[in-house]
């Protein structure tokens, strides 16, 4: 499978566990918002990781390591500021919210190991 449809496979997951967290959110609003607000990240960043990957690989190695970490760290203080900002104006719940945060983690993981219970190869 190629990179640029593994990552569309995960993102598509990723929003559509925000599905019941909308269905949820007239009943337990802090945590249905914590998770769609910790998702909606986790998806940029799991893009936004995948385009510094794509980008670093035409590259050679010295200017490709620089872009790693250049976009490595670029990434981490945006999603960094970003929690920060939604941590302190929207407080949503802090625990849903760092699950959202991790829902790209999980889909990752999730995804192998469906793909080695199947069989298939990537």
């Amino acid at each position: 499978m190629k990179n640029k449809q593994y990552v569309i496979r995960l993102l598509t997951i990723i929003i559509l566990t925000n599905i019941p967290a909308v269905l949820f959110l007239p009943m337990f609003f802090e945590v249905a918002l914590g998770w769609i607000l910790g998702a909606t990240a986790s998806s940029v960043n799991l893009y936004w990781l995948a385009y510094n990957v794509n980008s670093s690989l035409d590259a050679s190695p010295g200017k490709a390591k620089l872009k790693a970490v250049k976009g490595t760290y670029l990434r981490l203080f945006c999603l960094l500021v970003y929690s920060i900002l939604i941590m302190s104006f929207i407080r949503p719940n802090i625990i849903s919210f760092g699950l959202g945060l991790l829902a790209g983690q999980m889909v990752i993981y999730l995804d192998e190991l469906i793909s080695r219970i199947k069989g298939r190869e990537n």
